[in-house]
């Protein structure tokens, strides 16, 4: 699970910013909150909703961590990160940390906690264009709550800490391949050393292949590839189905239809005598039709998943039974993470304070991120909408 996340100097965020979803020891302990692998006394939520206005930031905290998962499973592709638009902030390194458990160290062990860390530097080419290099990296981990470095490197030219944990030695040719430009556990896992394999996989899953971020963009799987996964996977089918009969009462079974060698999605519907094709139902069931297999994978699967604006179309009662399929130790045995932007200001009172995170930004242009947890006096039994529009919570937009 993820523990906290930092990034600074980075797209609309300039100042370093955490996003930290440890729960203090003070709060009770709800079945919604899972308890760390490797430090009990720490517990996380499964659920984490960013809310704030129009521009405070949410979107660009959640692209970093994608970016942060992509640095570190993409070996072939340089590092290209957008600093803040300032001349100062330009000729500021832009930092990207996460902090977390796993078991890359040893599969199949109780899940360990790291924290790897990224510093990416820019330099003037020739042709006038700046060229992204890596300043700094490590990735530590902490046995018996003492900090260890796996690895660490340094500006270009410089020498490549590694343990013998890590499964290489200083004289490894291996160290030689790493680029300036590329993350070194990138190049390491693609030259087969087990450990370095093994953790850019994981960011992979948990940060990268369940999200519908892609660049300054949201996506999701297309009609095509949702009917490929509910051919394949009867298990997903029925999950699919159940989700689409509680979103829309009207729906009854989901079915295939080949048209001209196309297949299409369609639904029975309750007093039709033919099925309605996707592309005919309303504009709530047919992005969660396309959200799904997201959902369905980070449960099953990935780990985790990363969704910026996922309110879109749908009502506040579908987008809180997803939200409990998170919270639920019956579909979610693996301690997945969801972690959403919404505005929906609906959804407040389905959140514990815990699970809410205020996105705003000051006079200055700074971007702040805390918990609703860190509101003084905020008391637990309070429903939260009326708190957030009194603006008791902060993250409210500036109108008028």
């Amino acid at each position: 699970m993820i523990h906290t996340f930092s990034v600074s100097n980075y797209g609309s965020i300039r100042e370093e910013v955490t996003l930290d979803l440890r729960i203090p020891g003070t709060a009770p302990d709800l079945a919604r909150f899972r308890r760390s692998a490797d430090q009990t006394d720490v517990r996380l939520p499964t659920v984490a909703v960013l809310m704030g206005p129009n521009g405070s930031g949410k979107t660009t905290l959640l692209r970093a961590m994608v970016e942060l998962g992509q640095i570190v499973s993409s070996p072939a592709d340089p590092i290209q990160l957008l600093p803040f638009a300032s001349i100062q902030s330009h000729l500021e390194p832009t930092r990207l940390s996460l902090e977390g458990e796993g078991n890359f160290l040893v599969p199949d062990e109780t899940p360990r906690r790291f924290r790897y860390e990224v510093s990416v530097g820019r330099q003037p080419t020739s042709n006038g264009k700046d060229e992204d290099f890596v300043a700094h990296e490590a990735l530590v981990h902490f046995p018996k709550g003492r900090r260890r470095r796996l690895f660490e490197r340094g500006p270009p030219e410089t020498p490549i800490y590694v343990s013998r944990e890590l499964g290489l030695t200083s004289r490894d040719d291996r160290l030689k391949a790493v680029d300036p430009h590329r993350s070194a556990i990138a190049t390491l896992g693609f030259l087969n050393v087990p450990v370095a394999r093994r953790f850019a996989a994981f960011l992979q899953n948990r940060l990268v292949n369940a999200t519908n971020i892609v660049g300054n963009d949201t996506w999701a799987p297309d009609t095509s590839a949702v009917v490929g996964w509910l051919e394949s996977d009867p298990d997903f089918r029925r999950w699919a189905q159940a989700q689409l009969q509680q979103n829309d009462l009207g729906i009854g079974d989901l079915a295939i239809k080949e048209v001209s060698g196309v297949k299409h999605l369609c639904f029975t519907h309750k007093g039709l005598d033919s099925p309605v094709l996707l592309y005919f139902e309303s504009t709530g069931t047919r992005r969660l039709v396309h959200l799904l297999p997201l959902l369905k994978g980070a449960l099953d699967v990935t780990g985790m998943a990363i969704l910026d604006e996922i309110d879109g179309a749908l009502h506040v009662d579908m987008l809180g039974e997803i939200l409990n399929q998170f919270r639920s130790h019956e579909s979610n045995r693996r301690n997945a993470q969801l972690l959403v932007s919404s505005h929906h200001v609906g959804l407040l009172d389905d959140l514990e304070k815990e699970e809410l995170f205020i996105v705003e930004k000051n006079d200055s242009g700074a971007t702040r991120v805390y918990s609703a947890q860190d509101v003084r006096g905020l008391r637990r039994d309070v429903r939260l909408y009326p708190k957030y529009r009194a603006g008791v919570l902060g993250g409210l937009p500036r109108i008028g």
